[in-house]
């Protein structure tokens, strides 16, 4: 059986021309490339798509994302993988949030060269190159805001 992750390959991955090899990683492992997407970010979908994290942080936060995101291109992936655990083994492959936390032979620990130190130091976003989905809510959802429902009717339950 099937299961599904959604990730999101952000500016930096983008600009550092890293998506090919951020993808072989995946693959690597056993994950298969199901759809793969492409939208420039608006403010609309980036406050919605950080919105938890918004309301858990705060106003400086929410001018922080619209300055980094919006207007740049971003890649939205549903991966799927044999068997339950998709979104965890994606989350592992990802690595942690914080690049210079992330451990070796993660994608975040090999090709990440930055950290939420220098990032708050310097009043921006961490480029920690890509998004993962933490749950199988938080695919359902994020599919929702990165895809139309057309295209990702086979993937989210219930479209």
């Amino acid at each position: 059986m099937d299961t599904y992750a959604l990730i999101i390959m952000k500016p930096d991955a983008l600009e550092r021309e890293l998506v090919e090899k951020i993808l072989s990683r995946f693959i690597e492992k056993g994950f298969k490339i199901e759809l793969v997407g492409y939208k420039k970010v608006t403010e609309g979908l980036i406050l919605a798509h950080y919105s938890e994290v918004i309301e858990k942080l705060g106003d400086w936060f929410r001018e922080l994302i619209i300055k980094d995101f919006v207007g740049k291109d971003m890649i939205p992936v549903i991966l799927s993988q044999d068997g339950i655990n998709a979104v965890e083994n994606a989350r592992f492959l990802t690595g942690a949030t914080d690049p210079i936390k992330a451990d070796k032979g993660t994608i975040r620990g090999d090709f990440g060269i930055d950290s939420m130190e220098a990032a708050n130091h310097e009043n921006r976003s961490c480029f920690n190159l890509i998004h993962c989905s933490d749950s199988i809510e938080t695919f359902v959802s994020e599919c929702k805001l990165w895809f139309d429902d057309q295209t990702i009717k086979g993937f989210v339950v219930g479209k």
